[in-house]
């Protein structure tokens, strides 16, 4: 302890983590958005938004908001095709009572109640 009296302490700097390069985020953007529409089209925001304010220009970025913003919308389209299907099924089921029936769209069961 005698030795380090006097002296002054050492000042050590540590440097805050550096965000992710907008580059690589946006091509990690691009990849979810082809997997997960909302997800990637965020990331995508967000790689864009740091692009810019960089004073880049990030096409893939741009990219990848285009196809999350479609994969989501095909991915609505197809939840409310379904439903639509399904809803019709359900409709002639009703209509015909139980049992298997020949309809336009090929052969189809109606449970019994």
């Amino acid at each position: 302890m005698a030795r380090n009296r006097g002296r002054a302490r050492e000042a050590r700097v540590v440097a805050a983590p550096s965000p992710p390069n907008p580059r690589s985020l946006a091509v990690l953007g691009l990849i979810l958005a082809c997997v997960a529409g909302p997800v990637g089209a965020v990331v995508s925001v967000v790689a864009l938004h740091r692009a810019r304010r960089a004073g880049e220009k990030d096409a893939v970025a741009l990219v990848g908001i285009i196809v999350g913003l479609a994969t989501t919308a095909a991915f609505i389209a197809g939840v409310v095709y379904f439903q639509a299907v399904f809803a019709g099924q359900a409709g002639v089921c009703a209509d015909l009572g139980p049992g298997v029936h020949e309809g336009a769209f090929g052969t189809f069961t109606c449970p019994a109640d």
